[in-house]
């Protein structure tokens, strides 16, 4: 793969990201759990775009209400009342969750807005049962650093999470409603961000200052990133659903070379629809025999001077003819297209292919895309994919695949979608209570310091949910860079010598007691955890330390009879007898004294 100078191609990019917030839920008093398996409840919806604030519709929700799909709502009522089901006025704003915004905004630099009033943005998916989503905007012009300079953040807002998708059809989706509701905080940035690796170090920036308030919720899916990229020539792109931030600088790479490819492609001429249902009507491939026989028809355009574009690579491991498939199933509702540079194949003879040229009246260097289905469906694919041909890159929404390659979701929304929420009052801001806790890299920073751990160590330990501070308060003769280790090292020990695993957090204020008091020495902790694991429970008695006293005599006694062994060796002779029961720190110590 080439190498890209993203100072020469323009890159502009920002990121978006979408923090559940750990409270109850954003209108209502339902707690914010997802829950799963069978419902309590169904509700059935339609749902249709509506005016916004600039007296017009905007064209994603205009884009999702042209698909004609019919709404199933899967209600369970631990997590869900009549607010998620539009059956009921929201509630006065989650306090906890304002609370924890404003101070994510505070540490962003950003400045508290005066009043804050809540908005509905129109969202005609399904993924939400009243038709919109309300969001009210928290703060403005705060930034956060990275090694590459400061990225920007024009806004910081609130907003209430969605539902979840548990089916997708043709005619219909089917929803999850416990999630709708649960607080979001959404951070947005300005296209400061210049690499891909800028763009991951900007969102782990953004991530560690949210999990510094130490009440975001934790776990895939609680926190989404979205990106949005553009070069010289380009378009404005969003791509939504970057879950791992591993792989953001990939997608970024990625849409670089979509947009870079696109710009050379020239736009084809195009023939008018031509029904080539006759002429494939003894077919054997599958997918068109399955739409003859149900009624349908195979349509069918010319690409003047396009044979072998289609097949050309626009993302590594995604031909400009899958772009235009994506497109058509997501605008006209097909399962896909056949294109010339692709056939024969799936079922489509040579002899058939000869015959569509033929009906096309296609030329050596033409190419010719066909669709099956019913006709007034294809008519329209045909008519996406030719609109498409045209304006091979537009604003527009896409989706993160697996492999960092992106399909077309929807259009860019606008302004139009906005207009006030009626049904709460302003909100006044008042950040004097407001108190920051501390970043979770200063802490880290203050962990080396203080508790002399790695930084690494550091990293692990704060990350970890300990609490780990008071353990280090509440046994004072015990090493906090040994607690530390313990903490989390022994599981990780523990799982790749014995393949168990540990859950430590249930044991270590018994293991620690004991050794605190020197009831158990420190070599016998691993020891311990190791029983645990193997689902034993210990004799802690069988580790309680050896007199000093008759430590040194035994040590003096294996020194005596192993005259001339190296020191290495008779520390294992001593260590062998006492594992488990003394420290190998205190054993090296006494050893020093009679092995010469």
């Amino acid at each position: 793969m080439e190498k890209l100078d993203y100072k020469k191609l323009g890159l502009k990019c920002g990121i978006e990201i979408h923090q559940q917030l750990d409270t109850k839920k954003l209108f209502c008093d339902c707690k914010s759990e997802i829950v799963d398996g069978k419902p309590d409840f169904e509700v059935k919806r339609e749902l249709r775009a509506v005016i916004g604030e600039t007296g017009n519709i905007d064209q994603a929700a205009l884009h999702e209400q042209k698909k004609q799909k019919k709404y199933v709502y899967y209600g369970y009522t631990s997590s869900s009342c009549l607010v998620e089901l539009d059956e009921e006025p929201p509630h006065i704003m989650n306090k906890d969750a304002l609370e924890i915004t404003l101070q994510a905004s505070l540490l962003l630099n950003a400045r508290i807005v005066d009043e804050i009033q809540v908005m509905r943005k129109t969202v005609v998916d399904g993924s939400n049962t009243a038709g919109f989503q309300r969001t009210a905007l928290v703060a403005r012009n705060g930034f956060v650093e990275t090694k590459d300079g400061k990225v920007k953040i024009p806004t910081i807002s609130i907003e209430e999470d969605a539902c979840k998708i548990v089916k997708r059809t043709k005619d219909y989706d089917i929803y999850n409603l416990s999630r709708l509701g649960i607080p979001l905080i959404e951070i947005g940035t300005d296209p400061d961000i210049k690499s891909p690796e800028q763009a991951k170090e900007a969102a782990e920036k953004l991530g560690m200052i949210l999990r510094s308030t130490g009440r975001v919720k934790r776990g895939l899916g609680t926190i989404r990133q979205d990106v949005n990229v553009s070069i010289k020539g380009g378009v404005r792109t969003e791509i939504k659903g970057a879950q791992d931030l591993r792989g953001i600088p990939k997608l970024v790479e990625y849409e670089v070379i979509r947009q870079k490819n696109l710009l050379k492609f020239k736009s084809p001429k195009t023939s008018a629809n031509v029904d080539l249902s006759k002429t494939l009507k003894k077919t054997k491939s599958t997918v068109l025999r399955n739409s003859l026989d149900n009624k349908g028809n195979v349509l069918g355009i010319k690409l003047e001077g396009f044979s072998g574009k289609l097949k050309e690579n626009i993302q590594p491991q995604k031909r400009l003819g899958a772009e235009l498939s994506d497109f058509a199933k997501a605008t006209a509702g097909v399962g896909g297209l056949f294109h010339s540079d692709e056939l024969p194949s799936h079922g489509i003879s040579q002899n058939e292919v000869k015959s569509i040229k033929k009906s096309l009246k296609t030329k050596e260097k033409d190419a010719f895309i066909i669709i099956a289905d019913n006709k007034k469906i294809a008519e329209k694919a045909l008519s996406m994919v030719k609109h498409r041909l045209k304006n091979m890159l537009v604003t527009e929404v896409r989706k993160a695949n697996d492999d960092a390659t992106t399909t077309y979701l929807r259009p860019m929304p606008g302004a139009a979608r906005m207009y006030p929420e009626t049904d709460t009052v302003p909100i006044i801001t008042d950040i004097k209570k407001i108190k920051l806790p501390e970043l979770i890299e200063e802490k880290i920073a203050r962990y080396q310091k203080k508790f002399k751990l790695s930084h690494d160590l550091a990293i692990l330990i704060v990350k970890s949910g300990f609490e780990f501070e008071e353990i280090v308060k509440k046994y004072k003769n015990i090493q906090p860079l040994f607690m530390a280790d313990t903490l989390i090292n022994s599981p990780k020990e523990i799982k790749k010598r014995y393949n168990k695993e540990l859950e430590i957090e249930l044991y270590i204020d018994e293991i620690f007691s004991k050794l605190d008091k020197e009831k158990i020495p420190k070599d016998a902790v691993f020891e311990i955890l190791v029983e645990i694991a193997h689902g034993k429970k210990p004799n802690l008695s069988k580790y309680k330390g050896v007199d000093e006293k008759a430590l040194e005599k035994e040590i003096k006694a294996i020194v005596e009879k192993n005259k001339g062994a190296s020191f290495g060796a008779l520390m294992g002779m001593a260590m062998a007898k006492f594992r488990g029961k003394v420290d190998g720190q205190k054993v090296s110590q006494i050893l020093k004294k009679y092995a010469k």
